[in-house]
Formats: C-alpha cells, sequence, structure tokens
C-alpha cells in the first residue's frame, strides 16, 4: 500500500506549506472510533479525494480542487481540512517527503516555528479566510495543557467557556472547547460573537458544534467579527429567512421547495438589496399587471431598477411610480407632437431590455 502522502497547496485550502496524509499504510490510530464518529459525512469525503488524487509518489497535484471535485464549498472544505488535522491525519511534509529519498536529497525546508516565536515575530495565528487557510501549521486541535494555559492567561475566559455551554444547551468536552476558545483565539471572534452565533444555532435547531464552526467561518469570511456586527448580520439572516417565505406565498411556492436558482434570486431582493416584502409586492403587482402571470424574473429587474435609482422602501417606490403616472398622464392630455423618450419612457425602456436579456 502507498506510504504518507505528501500534499501540495490546493487551491489556497490548505495552506501554503505542503502537508502529508498519515495511516493510509494500514498503521490506523488508536482513537479510530472516535475519531470516525467525530468525522461528517464530507470530512470523509474530502479526506477520501485527497488519497484518490495522489500520484504514485503520493503527491496531489496543485491544479486539483477539492471543493471542485466534489461540488463542496470551500468553507467546508477547510473546516474538514482542519479537522483531519487535529485528528493528526494531516500534518504538515518535511522536505524529505518532497524531496527523492536518496541520501544525497537536500532538506530546504524551514523549519517549522513554535507558537512562542510566532507572537514574538508578530505573525498572525488566524486560521481561515475566503475558505482558504492562512497559516497551516498551527491549525491542529488544541492539546489540554495548551488550552489550560489559555484560559490561564484570560486569553479566553473561564466565565465564556460556561456561557458558552449553558447558551449551547450542552457540557462541552476537550474537543468541544477546543472549537470554541479557536474562534476567539485563532479566528479573532469577541467573546460575545460566539455567543450569539450558538443562541443563533440554537435557535434554529442546529446543534453540532463542527457545522457550528463551519457557520462562524462564513462569518468570519464576510468580515463579521466583533458582537456588533455578528448580531446585525443575524438579524439580516433571519429577517431575510421571513421575508423569502412571503415572497413564496406570493409566488404561489409554498408547497415546493424553492429551486437553485429561485431561491439565489429571492435572498439576493432580501439580502443584497434588502427589500422588505411591502416593497417586493409592490414589483410583483406590477408584473401581474404588465405581464399578466407571476414571472419572477420580471419583478427582480424591477426591483434592481429602483435599487439602481436610490429606491430603498415601499414609500420611496410609491411615490415614484405615482411620479411616473402622473407624467404619463400629463403627456397623454398634451396636444405636443413631439415623440422624444422623457426620463421615465427610458426607464421603462431600460426596464424591457433589462428582462429581455434576462429570458
Amino acid at each position: 500500500m502507498m506510504g504518507p502522502m505528501p500534499i501540495k497547496n490546493i487551491e489556497g485550502i490548505m495552506g501554503k506549506t505542503a502537508k502529508k496524509i498519515k495511516y493510509i499504510d494500514g498503521n490506523l490510530p488508536e482513537r479510530l472510533g472516535e475519531l470516525l464518529a467525530k468525522a461528517d459525512e464530507s470530512d470523509l469525503k474530502i479526506l477520501i479525494a485527497l488519497m484518490m488524487a495522489a500520484d504514485e509518489n503520493g503527491v496531489v497535484d496543485e491544479s486539483f480542487s477539492v471543493s471542485g471535485a466534489l461540488g463542496l464549498e470551500r468553507t467546508e472544505v477547510a473546516a474538514a481540512i482542519k479537522f483531519w488535522r487535529g485528528a493528526g491525519f494531516i500534518e504538515t511534509a518535511g522536505a524529505t517527503d518532497k524531496a527523492p529519498k536518496a541520501d544525497t536529497a537536500k532538506k530546504t525546508d524551514t523549519p517549522i516555528k513554535k507558537e512562542d516565536d510566532k507572537k514574538k515575530s508578530g505573525e498572525v495565528a488566524t486560521a481561515h479566510r475566503d475558505g482558504a487557510l492562512e497559516t497551516s501549521h498551527d491549525m491542529d486541535g488544541y492539546r489540554s495543557a495548551e488550552l489550560a494555559d489559555i484560559l490561564e492567561q484570560r486569553q479566553v475566559s473561564y466565565e465564556f467557556i460556561e456561557e458558552a455551554q449553558r447558551v449551547f444547551g450542552k457540557t462541552f468536552n476537550s474537543y468541544d472547547t477546543g472549537i470554541v476558545v479557536s474562534l476567539v483565539d485563532r479566528l479573532g471572534f469577541e467573546e460575545a460573537a460566539v455567543l450569539s452565533i450558538l443562541a443563533y444555532m440554537t435557535r434554529i435547531g442546529k446543534r453540532g458544534l463542527r457545522y457550528t464552526e463551519k457557520v462562524a467561518m462564513g462569518f468570519y469570511d464576510d468580515g463579521y467579527t466583533t458582537a456588533k456586527e455578528v448580531e446585525a448580520h443575524i438579524a439580516a439572516i433571519e429577517r431575510s429567512k421571513e421575508t423569502v417565505y412571503k415572497v413564496k406565498q406570493l409566488f404561489g411556492a409554498t408547497n415546493r421547495e424553492l429551486s437553485k436558482s429561485e431561491k439565489s434570486m429571492f435572498e439576493k431582493w432580501t439580502m443584497k438589496l434588502d427589500y422588505d416584502i411591502d416593497v417586493i409586492r409592490i414589483a410583483y403587482d406590477i408584473t401581474i399587471d404588465v405581464k399578466h402571470e407571476p414571472i419572477p424574473k420580471y419583478t427582480g429587474a424591477i426591483l434592481e431598477n429602483w435599487y439602481n435609482l436610490g429606491l430603498r422602501t415601499a414609500d420611496e417606490v410609491r411615490a415614484h411610480e405615482s411620479s411616473k403616472k402622473e407624467s404619463r398622464d400629463a403627456k397623454s392630455k398634451s396636444e405636443s407632437t413631439d415623440k422624444s423618450y422623457d426620463i421615465d419612457d427610458f426607464f421603462d425602456a431600460a426596464l424591457k431590455r433589462t428582462f429581455d436579456d434576462l429570458k
């Protein structure tokens, strides 16, 4: 069977330092049962994909995309890589792993810095940004002594751990504690921000800390790490979910799952454009008046135009549409023979072109 597998950088997901996968030659860890119980389906798929992607020398080409091959989010791949590194399945590869196995092979790897050396040099120990591990060798799970040291030095407070357990309704073991500590110690979340994420996951019935960690990484990717930022983003997500349900009712889709394109479209209206149901209903009514049937893409084109015009509330939209109607009514009564477009004509023509492009 193939020996230890050196891993090169894979789309930045595995960090900038080469890795190797251990335990593929029949030498299994004593904690195998415990580790497999903690691993989810994605974790196992990713580990198998890396093993299968290796060449005869055990090296995975840099062009190989784990997320592309499996159709998984980059944040999910990053979280799985961290899990397997913490479990000891993946470790930093030394020069001898990458060079020909001969006595004359040159060792060119720079020795891995100890954590204290990294802190003195000012290197950042955060783990993840835009789906990639920014550092690699410091992403293993915490050892008990490390956790104790972090808590003793008040880098993360005991009160935070106690409150996190209360909020999550679970007594943490050392692995669980390591996850919530890493969000503060390595990713730089405020303790109150992590508590808000834990409370949110509890509300939506997602009680797994591994999944919570993945969600937190998504927040980190989007730049939300303070309590104020996290709470505002969670509030926006919850508003969006409520509004999307109302949009489903509007379009008669409550008895079925939304398609991927519908879900993306509705979430764009409620998250990116930040429109409430009142604004969306006005656009829907216009769609019915013009097209005589509910066409989400046409409704979306109307909303995009309003957003580009700086219209944000239902009152602003109504005032705009009322002004357009008055302008059209005045024009129809005019005896002028001027056929040139006014601003409203241009808006309507642009809307029609936008919708035609979406077909």
